[in-house]
């Protein structure tokens, strides 16, 4: 994302783009640095999946938790799929 970020946050900035939410964590203070120049915030998701260890997701946090394009944190990304991420049965997602 860092290579596109400039050509990008300007584009939803000029679509009136305040808010983005990611499926991934945005770990990288440049990038927030370019959204934030934009005047676009970040939903940024920090357990994406059950199977991610917990201390990957407190590096992902303290990587980036006192930046201001930081609106807040998700934690989970339709969690009733989850269980597929981990080869549960489909019926018991």
């Amino acid at each position: 994302f860092s290579e596109f970020v400039v050509r990008d946050a300007r584009l939803m900035a000029e679509a009136g783009v305040n808010v983005v939410r990611t499926y991934e964590p945005v770990t990288d203070p440049a990038v927030l640095d370019e959204l934030w120049r934009n005047g676009i915030q970040i939903l940024n998701t920090i357990y994406s999946h059950a199977a991610k260890p917990v201390e990957a997701v407190r590096k992902e946090v303290d990587a980036v938790k006192h930046h201001p394009a930081l609106l807040m944190w998700v934690a989970g990304n339709e969690w009733n799929y989850n269980g597929c991420y981990l080869h549960m049965d489909v019926n018991h997602c």
